[in-house]
């Protein structure tokens, strides 16, 4: 979308949006901190975040990019307006001053991130709305989608006219500004997924702490890496994977190994549906690109749709290990409840 002017000054609705996401966000946070070390250490946490947040995320998109920047590295980098942000590299800025505002405050880590579990989700789904108002975040072109010699679905046919225009318009596709085709608007479905996982965060038991921390990350991170196999704008890939797909798969695992140390049991069940998620979604990235020859008879929306089924392992990995460690009747082991 074109850039809003007020005068001399002009706002991109990309920014506009996460800035008034943002503002949402340090609201929220400083109405859920009840009073003394508690504000102190949000309003700690938000001065540091903010600053931070922004440069390692626009640092992990140039590294991330090195591909496409070349030898404008040195220029993009001090290009902070310029656009192009990595999310992780935000999520890790915010997890550092996190850190420092709780070590200043002597505040739990813990309980300080339940306060921003919810914030974070609301965040997630505007950088995704946000993508698409920029024209990323998009999926395969709906004229190709139905074409039966395409193989792509299984409502594929030799004249899919009826379906092409009735799914060519929003929500289901955006137009591109420039060529016109429509795609799939997979950015919303990503949006949405996060407001409900926010809508069932907000009727969660208060559990001990980290429990709702826990609870988004791992929400956010089984999500990504579905949304990040259905975009097919101009992102990066390491291998036959995206780098927010291997991120989100380290974030999951990391989070179910805390879960396990906390509650001291249900490792191996974990573990096994983790890998059975892990392998899943990497057979169907090859089988997306016709790689593996007994796969090559799924079309794509079968292999989104096991994807699906790979990535609800995934949360659940991590998840059946935090019910055990930290949600509401279920004790951490002695010494690791902090």
């Amino acid at each position: 979308m074109e850039p809003i002017e007020f005068g001399a000054v002009r706002v991109f609705p990309f920014g506009l949006v996460l800035a008034l996401a943002l503002g949402g966000c340090v609201l929220w946070s400083l109405k859920s901190a009840r009073g003394g070390a508690e504000k102190r250490c949000t309003e700690i946490f938000w001065l540091i975040a903010l600053p931070l947040g922004l440069l390692l995320a626009h640092a992990g998109y140039c590294l991330d990019s090195l591909d496409m920047i070349g030898d404008m590295l040195g220029e993009t980098l001090i290009d902070l307006a310029g656009g192009g942000y990595l999310f992780y590299g935000a999520l890790a800025g915010a997890a550092i001053a996190l850190s420092i505002a709780c070590r200043r405050t002597g505040t739990g880590f813990a309980a300080a991130a339940d306060r921003l579990a919810g914030p974070f989700l609301l965040f997630g789904a505007a950088c995704a709305l946000g993508e698409g108002l920029i024209g990323a975040g998009t999926g395969w072109k709906v004229e190709d989608w139905f074409l039966a010699e395409n193989s792509m679905s299984l409502l594929g046919s030799e004249e899919p006219g009826k379906l092409t225009v009735f799914f060519s318009r929003f929500p289901f596709a955006l137009r591109d500004a420039f060529y016109g085709y429509a795609a799939w608007a997979v950015f919303l479905p990503m949006a949405l997924f996060l407001l409900a996982g926010l809508l069932i965060l907000r009727g969660m038991k208060e559990g001990q702490p980290g429990n709702r921390a826990v609870f988004a990350l791992s929400w956010y991170a089984a999500g990504r890496i579905l949304y990040e196999s259905m975009r097919q704008d101009d992102i990066p890939k390491w291998g036959f994977v995206r780098p927010n797909q291997i991120f989100s798969a380290v974030l999951l695992l990391i989070l179910l190994l805390i879960c396990w140390r906390k509650a001291g049991r249900g490792l191996g069940g974990s573990l096994l549906l983790f890998l059975g998620g892990v392998v899943l979604c990497g057979a169907m990235e090859f089988a997306l690109e016709k790689k593996i020859g007994f796969l090559e008879w799924m079309t794509m929306d079968v292999c989104y749709a096991v994807s699906c089924i790979g990535c609800a392992l995934l949360f659940r990995s991590t998840d059946r290990l935090r019910r055990m460690a930290l949600s509401k009747g279920n004790p951490a082991r002695k010494g690791t409840n902090r």
